[in-house]
């Protein structure tokens, strides 16, 4: 099969379809994944043919007015971010119309906006995304929304507040179908989904539609990026290691952030890895030799080797963390909106973590209390016992039958 992933976004977007690609490939499909060029040096690190398009999240993470929609109200992100977006938008659209021309299944991020240029080859497509907001159900709201008090019987309706935050990029979509002569239609077509979640950590909803599937975690087939020699010295040291970060997520606190790491040290025999990203890439940390600060690690390969984390409770790390099957304390950035508390509410439900702690809330006095519980065996006990659970669901196994499905079922007569 030709096989097209599309993603748009962060890292936390485009590195599970980096995964399920390679493991396609390796499977003997012909894959290529597009998302933006500044993601070009990741896909680097991944057995995938890669078609970029011009698009600059790191200077949107960086941009003021941005910071200041993010988290605030979902209902005005389109319009804070449209002078930034818009243009990644148009851009991003003829790389993605081009993919679903030549592939047999396009398997994609609905944040692409796909669904609103996809029409012409509406039987290639799958959605697929790490977070389970796409698909209506009485059995959770949309986790975006998962902070709010939303009864249970709107729980289905939550999901509606999708499409109108899509609606808000309309225009680019709208400008795309006119100059291609594409028929206007809705920008939200009805098709199969799959969501890169753990069925051991959520079960799936009972009223899912058929074409809908919890796949479990697309995880890295194997460990094969090496760390730094600075890395391996300081994981070799005999006291466990808490690690810290918040991916791309600008770290938002009145508390500077070596106020919470002189707390740590002074409460627990804890050596301490921070992971820059983008998040902390403007913090100066206070180094000695219970602390190491680094940019970047590769996690598949970082989190095995720890023992704690504290994280802002993206998917992506979040998944991580399960995978390496490590206690976590997930303090969230995205805050009341957005998945972060989601995921933090299920870490707390099984019992791999302790409730979790918005930064903007978060103290010293709530964060040591907050160690001091999860440092307790059980969670380390649980964590285990997930991981084990994990790699028996096979998820990018799973994901790959459903591929091959939907193409023997979907195709036209003439292939």
């Amino acid at each position: 099969m030709k096989i097209a992933l599309c993603s748009i976004g962060s890292r936390g977007d485009i590195q599970p379809f980096l995964i399920l690609g390679q493991h396609l490939t390796r499977q003997g499909h012909e894959v290529k994944v597009a998302s933006a060029k500044m993601l070009a040096p990741l896909a680097r690190d991944y057995d995938v043919t890669f078609h970029g398009f011009e698009g600059d999240y790191a200077s949107m993470v960086d941009d003021e007015s941005l910071k200041k929609a993010v988290g605030k109200n979902p209902f005005t992100v389109g319009k804070a971010l449209r002078e930034k977006v818009y243009p990644i938008i148009g851009e991003s659209l003829e790389t993605f119309y081009e993919m679903g021309l030549w592939a047999d299944v396009v398997i994609y991020h609905p944040k692409t906006m796909i669904d609103g240029i996809g029409q012409g080859f509406q039987h290639k497509l799958i959605k697929a995304y790490v977070v389970p907001i796409f698909t209506p159900t009485r059995a959770f709201a949309n986790p975006l929304f998962s902070f709010l008090p939303i009864p249970r019987w709107l729980n289905r309706a939550s999901y509606a507040m999708v499409g109108f935050a899509l609606n808000s990029f309309n225009s680019p979509v709208k400008a795309f179908r006119k100059k291609h002569d594409l028929p206007q239609r809705a920008n939200i077509l009805d098709t199969p989904a799959m969501y890169a979640v753990s069925p051991s950590l959520l079960t799936q909803p009972a009223d899912y539609p058929k074409d809908a599937h919890f796949t479990g975690l697309w995880t890295d087939d194997a460990l094969t990026q090496p760390l730094d020699q600075q890395i391996t010295s300081f994981l070799a040291k005999n006291e466990k290691t808490l690690l810290l970060t918040f991916g791309s997520m600008p770290y938002k606190s009145k508390t500077d952030i070596n106020i919470f790491i002189r707390e740590i040290l002074k409460h627990f025999g804890l050596n301490i890895l921070i992971v820059k990203g983008w998040g902390l890439k403007d913090s100066v940390i206070d180094e000695d030799d219970r602390i190491l600060t680094i940019e970047s690690a590769p996690f598949s390969t970082l989190f095995p080797r720890v023992d704690y984390v504290i994280h802002h409770g993206g998917a992506g790390t979040t998944a991580c963390a399960l995978t390496a099957g490590i206690p976590q304390l997930i303090t969230p950035i995205l805050h009341p909106f957005g998945d972060q508390y989601f995921w933090g509410k299920l870490i707390e439900h099984n019992e791999i973590g302790i409730e979790p702690m918005p930064l903007t809330k978060l103290t010293t006095k709530k964060l040591v209390s907050g160690l001091k519980t999860l440092l307790e065996p059980r969670f380390a006990q649980h964590a285990k016992q997930m991981q084990s659970s994990i790699i028996q669901e096979n998820g990018l196994a799973v994901a790959t039958t459903i591929i091959a499905n939907h193409y023997a079922t979907h195709k036209p007569s003439q292939e």
